[in-house]
């Protein structure tokens, strides 16, 4: 606790890239006795430092506490009345075999993409997409639903032009063997197979129902 307090504090204290910048003209021209100068006035010190280790050692499961907490959180704004969940939920980030989707109810079957976009999101892209391919093959009569963060996800779904080969290039071959067996060829842009043979997957925002996820996609 006490490094993330440490670091949380440091990180708090400004902008940090034009604190950055402000070391880096401090450190122009100098020699050896007045970088040992800089050094030790700066806020860079050896607890920032170990603090920074140390969370990052731990920062690898944020994702799946991030994932868990939403699913928590938002499972009961979801749920109608009868509604029962079937099956243990995949709170964390990722599905294990016996596990087919995130959330499985009596009622609907839901994945729930927690990455926030900003720009260059190549593989952002390709996870979002299999994810929809995963829910378009599931069976009727149960709907199917796809928790993004925020709207580039669904933008992207419903405007690419890109085709579903390139968004399937990461994926297992399996998945792209059954999108041609059930969908057809692979050369389908993304979009009209968003407006085709998945318009049926509902796309949500989850920065509707939860505000507190809008105040980091902004």
């Amino acid at each position: 606790m006490e490094a993330f307090s440490t670091l949380l504090t440091f990180m708090s204290a400004g902008d940090l890239t034009s604190r950055i910048a402000t070391l880096e003209a401090d450190l122009h021209g100098v020699d050896r006795d007045t970088a040992a100068e800089v050094a030790a006035a700066s806020e860079l010190g050896f607890d920032v430092l170990h603090a920074a280790l140390l969370v990052r050692k731990h920062a690898g499961r944020l994702s799946d506490v991030i994932h868990a907490a939403v699913i928590m959180q938002v499972l009961p704004l979801i749920l109608e009345d009868g509604e029962r969940v079937l099956r243990r939920p995949s709170l964390a980030a990722g599905n294990d075999p016996g596990r087919l989707f995130d959330l499985e109810t009596n009622r609907r079957v839901a994945e729930f993409k927690m990455s926030v976009w900003k720009g260059r999101d190549t593989m952002r892209k390709r996870g979002v997409f299999a994810d929809l391919v995963h829910l378009a093959m599931a069976e009727p009569p149960r709907k199917a639903q796809l928790f993004v963060s925020g709207p580039l996800p669904i933008s992207y779904l419903r405007s690419s032009k890109g085709s579903a080969a390139w968004a399937l290039g990461r994926s297992s071959p399996n998945l792209r063997r059954r999108f041609e067996e059930e969908f057809g060829s692979v050369e389908m842009s993304v979009r009209d197979f968003t407006a085709g043979p998945a318009k049926h997957v509902e796309l949500i925002d989850l920065t509707d129902l939860l505000p507190t996820i809008a105040q980091s996609t902004r």
